[in-house]
């Protein structure tokens, strides 16, 4: 019941006015996302409470006081339109307003300094997972980009599953929240996220060969020695597993190259009490190219193998992490466990 329940509160840059000609965006021909209107402001309250995060099995009713006993819950809507910096978007179904994200430089959860914004984020239950908040976001970080702000943040629970949206927005985890129960996390606006024409696509038999490039690459990197050639061996074994859809692997490309690998291999064992399943997913082939590193990319690859062990109903994933990879699979929630890290799903 403490303001960290929140599903999300992002920092926004000072507020600047964008052009009344830019048209309503439109998703799936339901869904209007626009500027807050005044008379609107005082739903922010209402979608404060909306946007409180209940763990599973919770049980029980959050009292609406929760938001008023904290300063910091308070100061994301008291008073919202009268600094210079409040900005506000609201998502419409049927002339309803479902869902809203709006930023401010007070000092609330997420607040970093006073010339970044601090986002908050709510969707009604009934319209969540409709593309909505990814929307409202995508609107939101383009206006204050285009008003020259050079970032924005956030704080989120680390167990609430909207981490895995703010991920996608570009959003990246800085440290510790108001403590060690959320994240911090930062989006920069002053740079692009990656490059432009870099693209993220399931790897297919035709890639088989650039990707055992890498592979051995990666190898390489991390101190082997090239006693033998592994490619007839590798070439075999992605294809066969392939096939049987035993390996899953998630590539960026840029401009037509391969310039990031990820792989998930999914194996049985007798199921244990930390993985009930018995199905593991074991993960390899982490590797982007060194010249783009440091850029997301990794995080963009493993997110999406990890959303592939979860479709293939693994209780755990597994990697020997190396100790640069280490400080990554640690921010997206891996424990070590011994000589490997894992992420129970």
């Amino acid at each position: 019941m403490r303001r960290h329940r929140r599903l999300s509160a992002e920092t926004s840059p000072p507020i600047a006015r964008t052009s009344a000609s830019r048209p309503a965006i439109l998703l799936r021909m339901d869904y209007e996302i626009r500027h807050m209107t005044p008379a609107e402001r005082p739903l922010l309250e209402r979608f404060l409470y909306e946007a409180i995060y209940v763990p599973e099995g919770f049980e029980g009713e959050i009292p609406h006081s929760v938001i008023h006993d904290d300063p910091r819950c308070r100061a994301a809507f008291e008073g919202f339109g009268s600094r210079p910096d409040d900005r506000a978007l609201v998502a419409v179904v049927a002339g309803e307003v479902v869902g809203a994200c709006w930023v401010r430089t007070t000092d609330e959860y997420g607040h970093i300094d006073d010339e970044t914004p601090s986002f908050s984020l709510s969707i009604l239950e009934p319209y969540r997972g409709q593309g909505i908040g990814s929307g409202m976001m995508a609107r939101m970080l383009a206006d204050l980009r285009e008003a020259g702000h050079a970032r924005a943040s956030l704080s989120v629970q680390k167990e609430n599953p909207a981490l895995r949206l703010y991920e996608r927005q570009g959003f990246r985890i800085i440290g510790d929240g108001a403590d060690q129960s959320e994240w911090l996390m930062v989006r920069r606006l002053d740079t692009p996220r990656s490059p432009a024409s870099l693209e993220f696509r399931r790897l297919s038999m035709p890639d088989v060969p650039a990707f055992i490039e890498m592979r051995i690459s990666q190898l390489l990197e991390e101190g082997a020695h090239e006693s033998c050639d592994l490619r007839p061996a590798l070439d075999d074994h992605y294809r066969r597993h392939l096939v049987d859809e035993s390996f899953v692997s998630w590539l960026a490309t840029l401009d037509g190259q391969i310039v990031g690998t990820s792989g998930l291999s999914i194996v049985e064992k007798p199921p244990y009490f930390g993985c009930p399943t018995g199905r593991l997913g074991l993960l390899s082939s982490m590797f982007v190219r060194p010249d783009l590193r440091r850029q997301g990319i990794a995080r963009d690859l493993l997110l999406r193998i990890v959303d592939e062990a979860r479709a293939h109903d693994c209780g755990a994933v597994h990697i020997t992490a190396s100790e640069e990879g280490t400080r990554l699979y640690r921010a997206c929630g891996f424990a070590h466990h011994e000589r490997f890290m894992q992420l129970v799903l």
